[in-house]
């Protein structure tokens, strides 16, 4: 009796520390919504893509500025391994010996050692090299980055012929390609420095921008992924609600930029994806990225503003658009516009399906303002609809990780998460209306919540939100200062 109890206590124990291993392994599959698989299977469709070449992508290695919600990591170093913190790594996916490897700066000392004590796993700000880091992440090699410049020069050797493949930039990262004047190397860039160490080091070496094998991979979201963006979209639509609320004469930009913030990070929201896009009158789409005020001017009675709004979710981003009336109402000409500008919009969007080119969306939006525009009664409308012929009016661009990921759009395919719509100012009036869809074979899926789109519509939510939420309200919210 005395050594039977011994021996079920000890399988009762081994039994549990096998259900405690099981669901260790099993959190270890997934992480931020993702299973590990998927992201062992977006490095498999690389190597596939670049079987003349490796791949090299380098982590984001300067910790977050005190002004920015959170670090942010390359987003194609993060989408091909899920390590959304790692500093100072350079992952190499090698096309011709399909083999994947991972350079890390150990956390031995200093600034690594401390940040490694509070973020471990898929966290982890540095990463042990080894076995158990590589069964964790699938990666076939996890090795110290002083042996990367040794790796290079062994498959170099082995191939000559063999192409770097390196994230360069270009579309979508709004970083600075001209830093320095000629005859200098650019201090702004990191891509263009990223590069220029690359062919300092190795300056026969065949260096190729990434981008064109990267980005067709990207495009196409998985489920995980359109789970991740509608969570974003709501989170998204909490700010847009709440900013909408806050609306009126007298308020300025930046309260309405904080009211979006407070309302989306109450939701949940990890910070702005983009931060929060408040205009009226006449004011340039580029404008906010070279003025430290952000042209915070004060909202005017009978005018309009353009709200464009995007918060993130484990790195994936919200982005959706509307024309708001500052008094609470549009005017009649504005109305006007309103409605004929959505009914142009959702004219592109019906076009909207899998093998259809960007082109063709817009097409559609601007054919059916040239079918209609002879019925428009205002000479405001009339100038909106010339405005609207103009296929620089309509904004389209994919959209994920990255608030801009692709532009322009080629052809679409099922999986694609497209952003779409009309941004003008006419007549020192700004008007603008944007969603985020899923292309489908058939057509396609909105991702964000339905804001409303017709004038009578925005009206009457935004006077249900004002009388839910009197004290976001900006005049309100002075009260408590």
């Amino acid at each position: 009796m005395s050594i039977v109890k011994p021996i079920a206590l000890l399988v009762a124990l081994l039994a549990l520390l096998v259900a405690l291993l099981a669901c260790s392994v099993a959190a270890a599959q997934v992480h931020m919504g993702v299973e590990a698989s998927e992201f062992r299977a977006r490095r498999q469709a690389v190597i596939a893509a670049a079987p003349d070449g490796i791949v090299l992508l380098h982590s984001a290695s300067a910790p977050k500025g005190w002004s920015d919600a959170g670090f942010q990591q390359d987003s194609f170093f993060y989408y091909f391994t899920g390590l959304e913190n790692l500093h100072d790594a350079i992952l190499a996916i090698d096309g011709p010996s399909k083999q994947t490897w991972l350079f890390v700066l150990p956390p031995t000392s200093g600034r690594q050692r401390g940040i490694s004590t509070a973020l471990t796993g898929w966290d982890a700000g540095y990463l042990q090299v080894g076995d158990v880091t590589q069964q964790l992440l699938g990666i076939d090699h996890v090795v110290p980055w002083e042996g990367f410049t040794e790796f290079i020069e062994a498959r170099r050797k082995a191939a000559p012929a063999l192409v770097l493949y390196l994230d360069q930039g270009g579309e979508g990262k709004m970083v600075a390609d001209v830093s320095n004047p000629p005859g200098l190397a650019q201090i702004e860039n990191p891509f263009v420095l990223w590069a220029a160490a690359i062919k300092t080091k190795w300056p026969e070496a065949n260096v190729m921008d990434a981008a064109p094998i990267i980005k067709p991979i990207r495009a196409v979201k998985s489920a995980a992924e359109i789970a991740l963006l509608r969570q974003a979209a709501r989170y998204t639509d909490a700010g847009f609600r709440a900013a909408m609320a806050a609306v009126a004469p007298g308020c300025t930009y930046h309260e309405i930029e904080g009211a979006a913030v407070a309302g989306a990070m109450r939701a949940g929201a990890d910070g702005p994806g983009i931060w929060p896009e408040i205009k009226s009158g006449t004011v340039t789409v580029f404008q906010k990225f070279w003025d430290y005020h952000l042209q915070n001017r004060t909202l005017q009675a009978g005018d309009t503003v353009s709200m464009d709004l995007g918060f993130s979710h484990e790195l994936y981003k919200g982005d959706v658009g509307r024309t708001i009336p500052i008094s609470g109402h549009f005017t009649a000409d504005q109305t006007e516009v309103i409605n004929f500008m959505d009914e142009a919009y959702h004219a592109g969007l019906h076009a909207m399906r899998e093998g259809v080119s960007g082109d063709e969306v817009i097409q559609n939006s601007i054919r059916y303002v040239t079918d209609h525009s002879q019925a428009l009664r205002s000479e405001l409308a009339r100038h909106a609809a010339a405005q609207l012929l103009k296929p620089g009016a309509w904004v389209m661009y994919s959209h994920g990780i990255d608030a801009v990921e692709i532009f322009p759009i080629g052809q679409m395919h099922a999986g694609n998460t497209i952003a779409y719509g009309p941004e003008f100012d006419v007549d020192g009036v700004r008007f603008y209306e944007e969603d985020v869809s899923l292309i489908t074979p058939n057509g396609h899926e909105l991702i964000n919540p339905e804001l409303p789109y017709k004038a009578n519509d925005i009206e009457l939510t935004m006077a249900h939100l004002k009388h839910a939420r009197p004290m976001e309200h900006c005049s309100s919210l002075r009260l408590l200062f």
